[in-house]
């Protein structure tokens, strides 16, 4: 079995008054100890995208010897462009001028550029990777800003010379796989009320007008069609594995900052069969901190 740890949205700053940075270190920790293969971060690395805050991550990341394409995919969430407003003193008011004012390509760039190790060679994204008997697609759904659709930076959009490229990346796949798996930051699923966690789904559905990724319906329908087996992705600080069109949809956002009602920090590890491996199925296992 290849051995996958996901974790998501994991806000941290360099200086670390909230302990996130203590807690990534513990996780990893965690993760080192079951002799995983592969870590997914499916965004929100950091509560605001400041170089200092970036490398702080990375040199814990270095620590843990996963700065290395074959050991760890990471793509961007919306705090690791825009950042956020609560912790800076911004409030409501004026966080919408400062996502406005946002140079999107260049704080990209940067992540893009702090993690550069962990792409294969000279890519962007989109890109795949084909590890041991699965295939890895990395997306970027962070949205760029826009007064209607993004005012507060938090929704997300595959944007058109994206999904061109994932287009032609799915064509040229020559692997025979059928694990493939796709990462992103936003969620896919439509916010319902549920008994379970009726706070988290309430706050959720209350605010989803800002936290969507407005193209979720034309991906589904592409990702399903070309058979994709799993979508790992974070954004609403839950852990929960559900089902879209045919698809595993596995959401690990509440590894460190939990806005669930008991409060539990929760991630998911995968289990992908070999290829000799033919009796054996894929397994998700949630692992509590």
């Amino acid at each position: 079995m290849y051995k996958i740890a996901h974790i998501s949205d994991l806000h941290i700053s360099y200086k670390d008054e909230d302990g996130n940075g203590k807690k990534l270190v513990e996780l990893l920790h965690d993760i080192k100890e079951k002799d995983c293969d592969h870590v997914f971060i499916t965004g929100d690395i950091v509560e605001n995208p400041g170089e200092q805050d970036l490398h702080f991550v990375r040199e814990i990341l270095v620590k843990f010897d996963l700065m290395h394409q074959e050991r760890l995919s990471i793509v961007p969430g919306n705090h690791d462009i825009f950042g956020g407003a609560y912790k800076e003193g911004l409030g409501s008011i004026n966080f919408p001028l400062r996502c406005r004012n946002t140079d999107y390509e260049e704080k990209l760039g940067m992540f893009i550029e702090v993690f550069r190790e962990t792409f294969p060679e000279n890519a962007y994204y989109p890109y795949m990777k084909i590890m041991d008997n699965v295939t890895v697609t990395a997306l970027n759904s962070v949205q760029k800003w826009s007064v209607d659709e993004n005012p507060e930076g938090s929704n997300g959009y595959i944007e058109t010379e994206d999904f061109l490229m994932l287009k032609k990346i799915f064509k040229k796949d020559e692997s025979t796989t059928k694990n493939k798996i796709v990462i992103l930051h936003h969620h896919l699923n439509i916010p319902e009320l549920n008994d379970e966690y009726p706070a988290h789904s309430l706050w959720l559905k209350t605010i989803n007008w800002k936290m969507k990724l407005h193209n979720r319906k034309a991906l589904l329908k592409f990702l399903s069609k070309n058979k994709a087996s799993i979508i790992c992705h974070g954004h609403t600080h839950i852990n929960e594995v559900y089902m879209e069109r045919g698809i595993t949809m596995v959401n690990s956002s509440a590894c460190l900052v939990p806005l669930t009602d008991d409060g539990i920090r929760s991630y998911n590890l995968l289990y992908i069969p070999d290829k000799e491996d033919e009796n054996e199925y894929l397994k998700i296992e949630r692992v509590y901190i």
